[in-house]
């Protein structure tokens, strides 16, 4: 909302000349020449005349009305006016401005809203080019635009606001999810004190705010909407691979598909596999965000996937997502299973994300292999000798008497007293009421941690491997004795044992924007990233840590943010030397369930506005100085007086004798 202030208000006092006007006109009325005979019988009167008209009622005329308007033209001037937004295009800012633009760059703003084929990307970078357009020498413009990776442009003098605007003009769409909130915190602590900050915030509306960064923000803020004209939009927003339950060896591939139209709609869904079309089948999915799942067994040696929706739309990036299928090259978590009765516990091995489970039975030649190619081995009531131990991290569940492990006798139906609730192998589990049959008692080492334990002994615990100085996690108890893995918590527990064991796989597919992380292998020291742009990104790995829990490697999770451009990612891990330990690739698919949504988000104008930067603390708000408009208004109303006093002068013609009215004097 605009306002007007006085930065002079004494100037008003100019005010005064408005009754003097009006005094001028009642002693100085200009007297209308008539022509009469003679002057004799009028010298007799003027002097009583005079008196009688000195003071007159002023007349109402046109000339008092414009030098009344010229008097308090001037005077208003001479207060210094100022306002804010609404008539900043009829005067002259009174300080330089800092203009902040935060530029929406999210997947949302590649949808298309009319026949033109523009986007809204294309919308908001002409908006903000229209902004710089309006600044000076003096002025400071930043852009910040937000996606993926937030970037920042800046700009202070006529030659680096061409080179913005030309910067601007080729900007590609960085996609991804635009972080509001954190270009509000960036913009706030960009605000220059000296200069009169505006922060404008240009989108399709397709984002969320908390109220409190927007009241953190010392300054104004315009919201400038985009697009949405369209915003009926049919997307995938998750596709993902894992092993088929049914049959470890062949994979599944998962897909969902959601509806942002306000009606009901069936979608035709392809599955392509391979480039050869698979299945095809009709989705009737509910209006208004409603989504529904599919899955398919996929061929065996299959090597890519993809679903395809049918039809067009506004944002036609997420009617199809692709994925890349495990291989024995890959980045993906290989676990060994030595058992003889897997049952329970393959299932769980082999329903974890990119997890390629081996099972053997204990008489195997690779079940007693200290270098087997893998990155998990799971003892499954069975133990090894200390020269055929894996070298690597590994599982011991149920571990028989006599083996690696030093055991003191049996527990008869222990239920569970002790409990590490801040433990990660416990994230998301609840052990109340689980039982575990006949349970060895295992005997911890020194540097060994007790997660879960019964009365007489330990349930769960993780430590070393003395033989060879690896992690290691014991499930003392028979899992087929156990009430556990009928329970929601057996395949969490599992989870996070794979997890704090071994590094995580590489996803086959992400959506757009969705940072990839990941914990590389040990012998790792950096990763190599190369998108569909082909500029490779090295990430170095941090070195082995430890924290409160004795947990290591926690600092050696990646985390790649750079996933704003849909298309195939290929990841390499490098040794210190620079010599590869293997690779692999992802896919970074358009759909995500909240920019696949078009929708503007009706809160928003609302939000930005909840700020005040007129309480103390605050920036100022952009001002225009009006008076160099006012004073150009009281040279044109005087230039018009001119006239009007001038012409009637041109147009009157001298007789030969004339004669004013009373009030006035003639020498004829």
């Amino acid at each position: 909302m605009s306002g007007l202030t006085l930065l002079a208000p004494i100037g008003l006092t100019a005010l005064v000349g408005i009754p003097l006007v009006i005094l001028l006109h009642m002693r100085n009325n200009t007297p209308r020449l008539r022509p009469v005979p003679t002057l004799r019988f009028w010298l007799l009167t003027l002097q009583e005349q005079r008196e009688q008209t000195s003071f007159r009622r002023p007349p109402l005329s046109l000339l008092m009305l414009l030098q009344l308007l010229i008097v308090g033209l001037v005077a208003f001037a001479l207060a210094r006016p100022v306002t804010t937004s609404a008539l900043n295009g009829l005067g002259h800012r009174t300080e330089p401005q800092h203009l902040i633009v935060l530029l929406d760059g999210s997947t949302s703003m590649a949808a298309t809203d009319g026949p033109s084929g523009e986007t809204r990307f294309d919308a908001a970078r002409q908006q903000a080019i229209s902004r710089i357009n309006g600044l000076h020498e003096g002025d400071v413009a930043t852009v910040i635009v937000l996606g993926t990776n937030t970037t920042n442009l800046e700009a202070t003098d006529a030659a680096s606001f061409r080179l913005l605007r030309d910067r601007l003009s080729t900007l590609t769409l960085p996609g991804g999810i635009a972080d509001l909130d954190a270009g509000l915190a960036l913009a706030s602590n960009l605000l220059l004190p000296d200069l009169e900050d505006r922060v404008v915030v240009i989108t399709d509306g397709d984002l969320s705010v908390d109220p409190n960064s927007v009241a953190r923000v010392a300054a104004s803020i315009d919201y400038v909407r985009v697009g949405g004209e369209t915003t009926g939009n049919i997307a995938i927003t998750d596709l993902s691979t894992r092993a088929s339950v049914s049959n470890p060896d062949q994979e599944q591939i998962y897909v969902r598909v959601a509806n942002f139209t306000p009606e009901q709609a069936t979608a035709p869904i392809e599955l392509v596999v391979d480039n050869i079309s698979e299945a095809k089948s009709d989705l009737t999915i509910d209006p208004n965000g409603g989504a529904k799942t599919m899955t398919w067994d996929l061929p065996p040696g299959s090597k890519q996937a993809r679903v395809n929706i049918g039809g067009q739309d506004a944002l036609p990036q997420d009617n199809t997502a692709s994925t890349v299928l495990t291989s024995p090259g890959d980045l993906s978590l290989k676990i060994l299973l030595v058992s003889d009765t897997p049952t329970a516990l393959q299932k769980a091995l082999t329903v974890l994300p990119g997890a390629q489970v081996t099972t053997v039975g204990t008489d195997d030649s690779q079940a007693k292999d200290p270098n087997a190619p893998f990155d998990l081995v799971v003892y499954d009531t069975f133990s090894p000798d200390a020269n055929s131990v894996f070298k690597g991290p590994v599982l011991f569940v149920n571990p028989p008497e006599g083996g690696l492990l030093q055991t003191r006798g049996v527990m008869q139906n222990p239920t569970v007293q002790r409990v590490r609730a801040d433990d990660p192998l416990l994230k998301g589990v609840e052990l109340a009421g689980a039982t575990f049959g006949q349970t060895t008692v295992l005997v911890m080492g020194g540097s060994d941690t007790e997660v879960a334990a019964a009365e007489s002994g330990p349930l769960i615990y993780r430590g070393t491997l003395s033989e060879t100085g690896s992690q290691m996690v014991v499930l003392a108890f028979d899992i087929a004795q156990s009430n556990l893995p009928r329970r929601v918590a057996f395949p969490i527990l599992v989870a996070n044992i794979a997890g704090y064991l071994a590094p995580s796989p590489l996803p086959s597919a992400l959506p757009l924007g969705e940072p990839l992380t990941y914990r590389p292998r040990a012998d790792a020291a950096t990763v190599r990233i190369t998108p569909p742009d082909n500029v490779p990104v090295d990430l170095s790995v941090a070195g082995d840590d430890q924290n409160a829990n004795g947990v290591t490697d926690q600092l050696r999770e990646i985390a790649f943010p750079g996933t704003g451009v849909p298309g195939l990612y290929k990841v390499s891990e490098l040794d210190a030397d620079g010599n590869e330990l293997g690779g692999g690739s992802f896919i970074v698919n358009a759909g995500h369930q909240r920019e696949s949504d078009l929708r503007a988000n009706p809160d928003l104008p609302a939000l930005l506005a909840n700020t005040n930067p007129d309480t103390p603390g605050k920036a100022k708000r952009a001002t225009s100085d009006l008076w160099p408009s006012l004073v150009a208004a009281a040279l044109a109303v005087l230039l018009f007086e001119w006239l009007v006093t001038l012409l009637p002068r041109r147009r009157r013609r001298r007789p030969a004798m004339t004669a004013t009215q009373p009030g006035s004097a003639s020498n004829g």
